[in-house]
């Protein structure tokens, strides 16, 4: 995620958050140090279990301008195929037009 953000670094429309949902949120200084991440990340256990009813993770969403999300994954895969799909996304999502004609709750993650 770290290699996707830093190529949007400068797009203004692009904007990478992630979710702690550790029920202890001081175990992620530890993971950020480590890994040298630059996007923010917020402590959001009881929203992601409570409201969003977040089972599984990590889950990837990418959300349109008008706040609706538009794709969705769950899993990573460390090969470049995963980035290239979540790069793929992102632009897809980028333009109004675009977005108007995607379905929501598409899929990241084509069949492999």
């Amino acid at each position: 995620m770290e290699k996707v953000a830093e190529q949007y670094k400068d797009a203004p429309d692009v904007l990478f958050i992630s979710f702690n949902i550790d029920d202890d949120p001081g175990l992620i200084d530890p993971f950020l140090k480590q890994h040298k991440l630059t996007f923010p990340i917020l402590p959001a256990y009881d929203y992601a279990t409570g409201t969003l009813k977040v089972l599984s993770i990590p889950q990837n969403w990418v959300v349109g301008p008008h706040g609706i999300v538009r794709l969705k994954g769950v899993g990573y895969d460390p090969t470049p195929k995963w980035e290239l799909g979540v790069k793929d996304a992102i632009e897809k999502c980028k333009s109004p037009a675009a977005t108007s004609s995607l379905p929501a709750g598409q899929d990241l993650h084509p069949s492999s």
